[in-house]
């Protein structure tokens, strides 16, 4: 499928200048990078935007974060066979590198393994931890269905793929995730797992 060619620019254009993201979204990326690419190669993405590591619960542009993102999936590409999957790559990272941190470990341990629907009932929460921006609704539509609709939200559909699929398999559940944009800052995402 692909992305358009100006979908960043589309993106780019609907952040405001106050519209943050905290630093552990970038250190994941950076962390990926380097694992799939080498240490050169995330100082290389890294250096246009940091000196040195940003903070994790540290806010910062939500601009350089797409940037970031982009140029990122567009490097992991070969290693993802499509700069989606490489995009849904970087959304996983960002989970793991969460519930590697004190917060995420004490999500974790209040949630429990094998609560797929509690975990998603707080996703519009933790969202909120993470970015000032945009909004998300939660609704259950089956036993072992939900749908996250989300309002105000410029990062790609398959960001929040790898986000929210990465997050079920961390409460130990197979899961599959289908998002369906609403334009360049909605969409809508319906998660069944086993």
């Amino acid at each position: 499928m692909g992305f358009p060619q100006n979908d960043l620019e589309q993106r780019l254009a609907v952040i405001r200048p106050d519209d943050t993201v905290r630093g552990l979204v970038f250190n994941a990326v950076f962390n990926l990078t380097e694992k799939q690419l080498g240490v050169e190669a995330a100082t290389r993405l890294r250096e246009p935007f940091f000196k040195r590591s940003p903070v994790d619960f540290f806010s910062y542009p939500a601009v350089d974060a797409l940037r970031l993102l982009y140029a990122t999936s567009e490097a992991l590409t070969p290693m993802y066979g499509s700069m989606e999957d490489a995009v849904r790559a970087c959304g996983a990272a960002a989970v793991t590198h969460f519930f590697q941190s004190t917060v995420g470990q004490t999500l974790n341990r209040l949630i429990g393994k094998g609560d797929p629907k509690r975990l998603l009932s707080h996703a519009p929460t933790a969202y909120s931890t993470l970015v000032n921006y945009g909004r998300r609704e939660f609704a259950v539509l089956g036993d072992k269905q939900v749908r996250l609709a989300f309002h105000g939200d410029m990062q790609p559909v398959q960001y929040h793929e790898g986000v929210l699929k990465e997050a079920l398999s961390v409460v130990g559940c197979k899961s599959r995730v289908v998002g369906t944009p609403r334009g360049v800052t909605g969409a809508d995402y319906v998660i069944t797992w086993e």
